[in-house]
């Protein structure tokens, strides 16, 4: 990444592929929906908990891959092209061996803990199939993850873009034949969508690899050439154990969430995990913002620039916030239209609107403050980071509870609890970005 001031225009350049793939992402994550919704609600209930679940250890690998995302920019923004190679081979290393562990452990255990999560035995046996398929994705899915953390600490963004939007066309190919059985394959349903995700996954890592090669990214940065190195893999360790930790229960408390609202019927269960569709969408920008945010803000401290950095945040949240208030509008415009390519039922759709609302106003929030979260771990500050994650957890899940089962409101009321969780995400992170990131500064 060049040594230049972050204008407005700089950010978005290195912003809006990370949109692009955050838009491919999404498709990938929605459309076991889109076909599932169209066999049955227990399907598409089984889907969420199942895909949940998955993400919920696949986050292990993001929140990894996130802290070479940290060093790797640190180290471009020195001009140490020596240590980001190292740093790409111990990432690999490591990421591997998460990966295998991760798949004995889905493979192992997930029945016995899923058993006493779930109370419906449908949607049990649902939630398992998918997960037999689904989980050979991890090896493929975490090996996307090493090159992406790459290209966003070297600031070169496209090709992310172009990596994921392959994923999801395919994947979309795939759901179409197997789910359904076309083109006289056999008629998988759930289980032919979660083979469908990580196929997509395969030939979209033969794409970014070959890319590498092509555009000679493998010989300026000697990828696949450097030795292992424990000192940067004992750094990586102390960056990304936090944000692993970080990752894993901020996803995990989701998957919480569904599992109380599940306690209150498959009709809350369902139109939950269509606002969680819909959430998606509207957060594709901010998460794009939120991922450049940890380049830029580590670059920058790199550069020896720290005191640009306060300066160049305002630049990111008013740009986050932006995009993510145009994106609320479009949809609340369109949003029938957006809840028909999820399902078939207008009574479904009309039961979602009111939590469609809900979170077209938590949206707004979380643009500003996962930004700000985000700069605390893109200085450095993992462990804050997770403590930040946590305490905010600890309010969110307590109100998830308190909300659905003791008060025993309606599944809006129980959606409303965002607010408290991105309300104290965005406070926290300000009060330590302020006082304590920039006067060590």
């Amino acid at each position: 990444m060049e040594s230049e001031h972050y204008s407005y225009r700089h950010i978005w350049q290195i912003t809006y592929p990370l949109i692009i793939g955050g838009i491919g992402q999404t498709i990938i994550n929605i459309s076991d929906t889109i076909f599932l919704g169209r066999i049955s609600e227990l399907a598409l209930g089984a889907a969420a908990i199942a895909g949940l679940y998955y993400v919920t250890f696949f986050m292990l690998g993001v929140g990894f891959s996130i802290g070479a995302q940290i060093l790797i920019a640190r180290f471009d923004g020195e001009k140490n092209l020596l240590k980001v190679s190292q740093t790409f081979t111990s990432t690999a290393w490591s990421l591997s061996v998460i990966a295998l562990l991760t798949f004995v452990f889905l493979n192992l255990l997930s029945t016995s803990i899923l058993s006493k999560l779930i109370s419906s035995n449908e949607i049990l046996d649902g939630t398992i199939e998918f997960l037999n398929f689904r989980s050979l994705g991890i090896f493929p899915g975490f090996f996307i993850l090493l090159f992406r953390s790459f290209y966003s600490g070297i600031g070169s963004t496209k090709v992310i873009g172009y990596t994921t939007i392959i994923t999801a066309i395919l994947n979309l190919i795939f759901n179409y034949i197997l789910v359904f059985g076309n083109f006289n394959f056999p008629r998988m349903g759930i289980s032919g969508s979660g083979l469908a995700s990580t196929l997509a996954e395969v030939f979209a890592l033969g794409f970014v690899i070959f890319y590498s090669f092509r555009f000679e990214f493998v010989q300026k940065y000697q990828l696949f050439k450097s030795a292992f190195s424990k000192s940067i893999t004992k750094s990586l360790i102390k960056v990304s154990s936090p944000l692993m930790i970080q990752v894993f229960i901020a996803l995990w408390s989701w998957f919480v969430f569904f599992l109380i609202v599940e306690k209150i019927g498959e009709r809350e269960l369902a139109i939950s995990n269509l606002t969680r569709n819909v959430y998606m969408l509207l957060m594709i920008c901010l998460m794009g913002f939120s991922n450049a945010t940890n380049t830029i803000v580590s670059n920058l401290i790199g550069q020896g620039r720290k005191a640009e950095l306060l300066q160049v945040l305002n630049k990111i949240i008013v740009l986050s916030l932006s995009t993510t208030l145009l994106v609320v509008l479009v949809n609340l415009i369109f949003w029938r239209y957006t809840l028909a390519v999820f399902t078939s039922s207008d009574e479904l759709a009309d039961a979602t609107f009111g939590c469609i609302l809900v979170i077209s106003g938590s949206s707004l929030l979380f643009s500003v403050a996962y930004v700000l979260l985000s700069a605390v771990s893109g200085s450095g500050g993992t462990l804050a980071t997770l403590a930040i994650e946590s305490v905010t957890l600890v309010f969110y899940l307590v109100a998830t509870y308190y909300t659905a089962i003791y008060f025993k409101v309606s599944i809006e009321i129980v959606w409303c609890t965002e607010y408290v969780y991105f309300l104290a995400m965005g406070l926290i992170s300000y009060y330590y970005i302020k006082y304590r990131i920039l006067k060590s500064y």
